[in-house]
């Protein structure tokens, strides 16, 4: 069976628990069914979202570290449970000889899946995502519309929420929650058909049940691809670096021209 490198600290708490996740999803009845995982858990890494806007340090040496560790582990193939990470996997990628697996994707593919098809989705990350265009870019490129907090609710509730001092990386629940609650709201009174949990901290504190529009979780739906992958023997191409969303758009119905949408299959 393959064994996971999970590329963890990035922060703590969510990537344990991306490993929660990956054993609640897989389907066993003795411990030996499980899928085999190797975490590091490296808080050392540099802050993401820092570096993005300018006023930290890079993280790219520190994530290469830790992955060509779990390379050398034994890992097969890698999965980093952070969301803003994510604008470097492609340098990391050059850099172990292992695959990498592309939570991003995932989850723009699950929402591609969806019938009917979503027109409009809210993203909830953190700034370094979303001036990267982690999600933004993805979404435009196969035909759905990104709808973001404005930059007052950016701060004042997403990355408060996330990084205040009464925040999830501080290891509070209550204040987030009511935050990111009011930052969600506001996305879906602007038009937004679903939520995109598009920081691995926020599905820390938003659940299901208190909204009536559905929420993605990157993390959960990366952890139920793994064990499709692994304990399936999933001969589905690898959502990794080389994959491409537009290709999987056209195979659902979607037709281009070019790089532009122009018609979305009623399927």
């Amino acid at each position: 069976m393959k064994q996971v490198g999970i590329v963890g600290g990035v922060g703590p708490e969510a990537s344990n628990k991306f490993c929660e996740l990956l054993i609640k999803h897989t389907p066993s009845k003795k411990d030996q069914e499980n899928i085999p995982f190797l975490h590091f858990c490296n808080p050392q890494i540099p802050d993401r979202t820092d570096f993005i806007v300018g006023c930290g340090e890079n993280p790219l040496d520190e994530l290469i570290k830790t992955s060509i560790l779990l390379e050398n582990a034994g890992s097969d193939f890698l999965v980093i449970p952070c969301n803003t990470a994510h604008y470097f996997l492609a340098d990391i990628q050059r850099n172990v000889s292992i695959p990498i697996i592309d939570m991003t994707k995932i989850l723009v593919k699950e929402i591609l899946s969806e019938y009917p098809p979503l027109k409009k989705v809210g993203i909830l990350a953190t700034t370094g995502s979303i001036e990267a265009g982690i999600y933004q870019d993805y979404f435009c490129s196969v035909g759905v519309e990104a709808i973001l907090p404005n930059s007052s609710d950016q701060e004042t509730l997403v990355m408060r929420a996330i990084y205040g001092n009464d925040g999830i990386k501080a290891g509070k629940k209550i204040l987030p929650q009511k935050l990111l609650m009011n930052a969600a709201q506001k996305l879906i009174e602007e038009g937004a058909e679903a939520i995109v949990l598009g920081c691995t901290e926020i599905p820390l504190v938003l659940k299901q049940k208190d909204f009536g529009v559905k929420l993605y979780d990157p993390m959960e739906l990366t952890a139920k691809e793994i064990v499709h992958y692994v304990r399936e023997e999933s001969k589905d191409s690898f959502v990794g670096v080389d994959f491409v969303l537009q290709d999987f758009a056209k195979d659902l119905g979607r037709k281009f021209e070019g790089d532009k949408l122009v018609e979305v299959a009623s399927y």
